[in-house]
């Protein structure tokens, strides 16, 4: 879900692949771009960090001429562009994005260096693109190319994955980044502070994972203000509620208001506060319906698709719901208490 710290463990993995001489690309996604653009770009940046050898050229613009989607600009600069059209099958892109990925693992591999994409915001992506480029990295795990990828994403990244290739639930694995545990929480808090010769008291740790769930953001906030409010060398619990109040109420007028005025029309808003006048997490789209005043799924489901779209909920199992930032529905019933 939101504020988990995907993006910044992406970040921690692009620290570590340029460390270790590989080219690193890091995209993200967003539902404005096709798939195969971005792909086609990260593509243009990686062959020309390369700089490949005049037989490994020759070998990356003949996998080019055979490209029916994508279309070499200039040779001497691999310049790609991207253009869909109305003959461009899943199968073509397929073919496009495998004689395209092999290509740039043979320039790596001649090169001794590796390529890694780091994809953020995956959700974004259709399956008939997503696939594709599923196709691909499963030819390069067969001819053990140096070209990896890790794709970040809301918790039905898998599910796209799996419509998008059957052998995806065999190709990548699926580490679910999710709230942290108290014990962990804990640490997160106080071993910075006691290397500062701050020290938390347990009560105050205590309340703090209490409201926050344990979520990496709203504990960075948390911890923020507390730190702001305290005094004398100790965090009390006092001190927890004190500056945890604080961090409340900016959480509310930034992280969850953003999220839900400016990207939520009016009708749109009447129904996040529907799921939130239901039993969940997760809410079943029949008691939303009903929430709604409506007796029919159908009518509402205009409305649902343009709230995935939009990034502000998902569905976690077909006939469910849920918010994609945590304690979403808390914030709405605090604004909205009636």
């Amino acid at each position: 879900m939101r504020g988990v710290g995907k993006t910044v463990l992406l970040n921690a993995l692009e620290d570590v692949s340029v460390e270790r001489g590989w080219i690193a690309e890091a995209r993200e996604i967003d539902d404005d771009t096709p798939f195969p653009v971005v792909v086609a770009r990260s593509a243009k940046r990686i062959l020309r960090e390369l700089r490949p050898t005049r037989r490994v050229a020759e070998r990356v613009l003949e996998s080019f001429g055979r490209l029916g989607s994508f279309t070499l600009k200039d040779p001497s600069g691999f310049e790609l562009t991207y253009t869909p059209g109305n003959q461009s099958s899943q199968e073509t892109l397929s073919e496009d994005f495998v004689d395209l990925l092999l290509a740039l693992g043979e320039a790596a591999k001649a090169k001794g260096r590796g390529v890694a994409f780091l994809l953020d915001e995956v959700q974004f992506v259709p399956a008939k693109e997503f696939g594709p480029f599923v196709v691909g990295l499963h030819r390069l795990a067969q001819r053990t190319l140096p070209v990896t990828c890790v794709a970040a994403g809301l918790p039905s990244l898998p599910a796209l994955a799996g419509r998008a290739k059957t052998y995806a639930e065999r190709l990548f694995e699926y580490p679910q980044i999710d709230q942290l545990s108290k014990s962990h929480a804990d640490h997160a808090l106080a071993d910075p502070a006691r290397v500062r010769k701050v020290i938390w008291e347990q009560a105050a740790l205590d309340h703090v994972y209490a409201e926050t769930d344990g979520y990496p953001y709203f504990l960075q906030e948390y911890g923020k203000y507390i730190w702001d409010v305290a005094s004398d060398g100790r965090i009390t619990v006092q001190d927890a509620r004190k500056g945890g109040a604080i961090a409340q109420d900016r959480l509310d007028n930034g992280f969850f208001r953003v999220r839900c005025e400016s990207k939520a029309t009016r009708a749109e808003r009447e129904f996040l506060h529907a799921m939130a006048s239901c039993d969940g997490p997760p809410y079943a789209i029949g008691h939303i319906t009903a929430a709604l005043g409506k007796d029919d799924q159908r009518l509402i489901s205009p409305r649902r698709n343009t709230l995935i779209r939009k990034g502000l909920v998902y569905a976690p199992e077909h006939g469910l719901l849920d918010y994609t930032v945590p304690q979403f529905a808390d914030y709405l019933r605090r604004q909205h208490p009636d």
